[in-house]
């Protein structure tokens, strides 16, 4: 059974904790509010939202934000509440400036069966009703219905309960995509499918389909059963879905070779196409190399002019998957379709992070070590470059916020920077490096403003201006 970055956050937390009381606290950086560590590159555009306290209002936003009408925020926890986890809504102040407003929708555990540990991120229906997954036991897809008037209380719905063996189980990072026309979701479970991997399976793609008549229960159906080895294992990333196709990634599988004591393979790019009968096909369009091809993607996929385009994480590269980083550092890539059919998809590693400095970082160039461990994906910014987060790397191994911008001339290199590290200051005005580590993909809202959300300390959600 394959090492889910779950279980490394927490040390790296722990190792973040050590490193900060070494390093101490800068006075003359005390009172400033910032998504910047230094006082060398201000982050102005770069500002907390929301400073959860892991209490009632929850804890660990480990599937960052959704942006709804009116640029209104919506939210998963993994933990806080009752201690299961807690969906949230964040309206943005009336005045530039103001504290955004904050409300519980519905704190897990409430109910018997409600599910617990939402890990990935919302979906927003035509209605504005919410939709995601919770990963505690096997999991639970949820709805959360909007009030008539406002200010009134979300009605919480139980749509599915996933049952393991043929059936998925436990939804890690993936939440749902939503087909506009038919009102059918779609989405991934890291395990179940079958018996096999010592009974744990090797993860399944499954579609949730609305009730015929109101009121009715939703029907669950898998689509595919991963087999592990060559065919990929562990899915565990939100699909993409266009044209009628799915786009997604496996965790493991792929080339056995690549493997470390944690993983079974390298991980895979995958397409599921409908035929007839309402059965899909199932295509590995590529299987990672490993070492500085990357891999191990728990990252969903964008696509721009057919091309496909996402993250490696290399998180197991610390253990034994080669390449040339310490720590696991990860890649860039995109996935081109075939220009005929006789013809494969071709992958490129846009950029291959580079972030050999093993903590406590102090041979960085100027303090900025590159990103590691880009686990969340990337996103487009207005200006054609992508965005992302890392989990890891900068100067106190907390994580990033980076950019990979498109080559000036066709065939030129793409070019990455690392806009900030993940080190804030809290609302008390004490210097800290939490919170910290964001393993959810940015979102884009209104005029290209990026919003994301971190885990260190109790966590927090921010918003980026390019």
């Amino acid at each position: 059974m394959t090492k889910t970055r779950q279980y490394q956050r927490y040390a790296c937390a722990l190792g973040a904790i050590l490193m900060t009381a070494a390093i101490g606290t800068p006075a003359a950086l005390a009172q400033r509010l910032t998504c910047n560590h230094d006082t060398v590159t201000l982050s102005p555009g770069c500002t907390p939202v929301h400073f959860f306290t892991g209490g009632t209002d929850g804890g660990d936003p480990v599937g960052g934000v959704t942006v709804g009408s009116n640029g209104t925020l919506y939210g998963t926890t993994n933990g806080g509440g009752v201690n299961e986890g807690t969906v949230y809504e964040l309206t943005p102040p009336a005045k530039a400036g103001a504290p955004w407003g904050y409300n519980l929708l519905y704190s897990f555990g409430t109910n018997p069966g409600d599910g617990a540990n939402p890990q990935g991120n919302l979906t927003i229906d035509k209605n504005g009703a919410l939709y995601g997954m919770t990963s505690g036991s096997c999991g639970t897809v949820f709805q959360l219905v909007p009030p008539a008037s406002p200010g009134g209380t979300w009605t919480y719905n139980l749509l599915y309960t996933f049952a393991g063996g043929n059936d998925g189980c436990q939804p890690w990072w993936s939440g749902l995509v939503l087909n506009g026309k038919t009102g059918v979701f779609y989405g991934t479970t890291a395990y179940g499918g079958s018996s096999a991997n010592s009974g744990y399976g090797w993860g399944t793609v499954f579609e949730l389909a609305p009730p015929a008549v109101p009121g009715g229960a939703w029907t669950e159906s898998v689509l595919y059963r991963f087999k592990g080895g060559s065919d990929g294992a562990y899915p565990q990333a939100s699909l993409l879905y266009t044209s009628g196709v799915l786009y997604g990634t496996a965790y493991s599988g792929g080339i056995a070779a690549c493997g470390s004591a944690f993983t079974e393979g390298c991980g895979t790019v995958f397409e599921l196409k409908p035929r007839a009968g309402g059965k899909w096909t199932e295509s590995t369009l590529y299987s990672f190399q490993g070492g500085n091809d990357g891999g191990l993607s728990s990252a969903a996929l964008v696509i721009n002019g057919g091309v496909l385009y996402g993250t490696t994480s290399q998180e197991d590269s610390y253990y034994d998957n080669g390449g040339d980083c310490t720590w696991g550092c990860g890649t860039v890539f995109s996935l081109a379709p075939p220009v005929s059919p006789s013809t494969t998809w071709t992958e490129t590693v846009l950029y291959h992070f580079v972030a050999p400095y093993p903590p406590p970082y102090s041979t960085c160039p100027a303090e900025q070590c590159d990103a590691s461990a880009p686990v969340g994906g990337v996103v487009f910014g207005p200006n054609g470059a992508l965005y992302g987060t890392s989990a890891y790397g900068g100067p106190f191994g907390t994580g990033t916020i980076f950019e990979v911008a498109p080559p000036a001339s066709p065939g030129g290199p793409w070019t990455e920077t690392v806009l900030y590290d993940e080190s804030f200051y809290a609302p008390t005005g004490a210097y800290t490096s939490f919170p910290q580590s964001p393993f959810a993909a940015l979102t884009v809202g209104k005029n290209g403003t990026l919003y994301g959300a971190t885990t260190g300390d109790a966590g927090m959600v921010f918003e980026l201006k390019l």
